[in-house]
């Protein structure tokens, strides 16, 4: 290979690899893509029905996994809580890969607004 090819070689690697590093970069300085190691959320905002499936309308600053699905084995106990339209705090773990859903909710709260 020719020293101009080398050049223009590294030079491509030099550009992907600092391509690389901005975007981890990004996505660590953005605390909605941290994905809690233990798979449990907190996550607020309010509830929705889409097509069937119960979900929250996560608040703006909630991780962006938090409009996970509501499964039907929890969709009683949780509008025992919150009603569609109203604002719900779901504590528990999600799952999932493409499609994130509640494998296991522990506690279902509605918050009481502020007046």
């Amino acid at each position: 290979m020719n020293r101009v090819a080398m050049l223009a070689v590294s030079g491509l690697f030099a550009t992907c690899l600092g391509t690389g590093v901005v975007l981890a970069a990004t996505s660590k300085s953005d605390p909605k893509f941290v994905w809690p190691g233990d798979n449990r959320f907190t996550c607020r905002g309010v509830l929705a029905e889409e097509q069937g499936v119960l979900k929250l309308t996560p608040d703006q600053a909630m991780l962006t996994w938090c409009d996970a699905d509501i499964d039907d084995k929890d969709r009683g106990r949780v509008l025992n809580v919150c009603k569609v339209g109203d604002r719900c705090e779901i504590k528990g773990t999600i799952r999932g890969h493409g499609a994130f859903g509640w494998v296991e909710i522990k506690s279902i709260v509605r918050p009481v607004s502020p007046k």
